[in-house]
């Protein structure tokens, strides 16, 4: 895709596959939205590097974690690019690792809070701008189909962390892709699914 003069928002953006992402579409000219959660240095940092190549970026914040985090951070986005979103990344998540006996109800609705609720109701904040030819691109995990390692009841495993990444995919895969389905027949939004293996998290 020609990124020439679009607009792209990658949530998580401040390390890892997110930060890799967002510097490539600097790079093929988008203006970049770089969410961060906690870590401002290196979002800032990445915003720096892409403004010194002579590309286009901001920084926004948002905890992604809370019933309005998506909500403010559509808010925030809207402010920045107006009426017209062109590429939707959603990267942004977080993981635990701990044995089964130690996992709290508190660390499953965070993750699941972070890792699903966000990026659906960020769609559907930010599906009346994203026009003919747009892209939302999901970054699941390898996670999601198996839970690294060797789980076991006395083993720190992130299997809660693998049920969030698996539900994920059921957002683009099935279920949430056919909610959109209509307005992406009718606006040309593509909904793809990449899972790979992931080098760090931040929400």
């Amino acid at each position: 895709m020609d990124q020439h003069k679009k607009t792209a928002l990658v949530t998580g953006a401040s390390r890892g596959i997110g930060r890799a992402t967002a510097a490539a579409l600097a790079k093929d000219g988008a203006h970049v939205l770089v969410h961060y959660g906690r870590s401002a240095r290196e979002a800032g940092s990445l915003v720096s590097e892409i403004q010194t190549e002579g590309g286009l970026a901001n920084a926004i914040s948002a905890d992604l974690g809370t019933p309005n985090g998506a909500a403010l951070l559509a808010k925030q986005v809207r402010s920045i690019v107006g009426d017209r979103l062109d590429v939707l990344v959603l990267n942004a998540g977080i993981s635990k690792a701990a044995r089964l006996a130690d996992y709290t109800v508190e660390d499953f609705d965070n993750l699941f809070a972070t890792n699903v609720r966000s990026p659906f109701f960020l769609v559907q904040q930010l599906l009346p701008i994203l026009g003919e030819g747009s892209n939302i691109i999901v970054i699941s995990s390898l996670g999601s189909h198996a839970v690294p390692g060797k789980p076991a009841v006395d083993t720190p495993s992130i299997l809660a962390y693998s049920s969030t990444r698996g539900t994920l995919g059921c957002h683009s895969g099935s279920g949430h892709e056919r909610a959109v389905e209509k307005r992406r027949a009718m606006f040309g939004t593509r909904f793809p699914t990449y899972a790979g293996k992931r080098t760090s998290l931040d929400e």
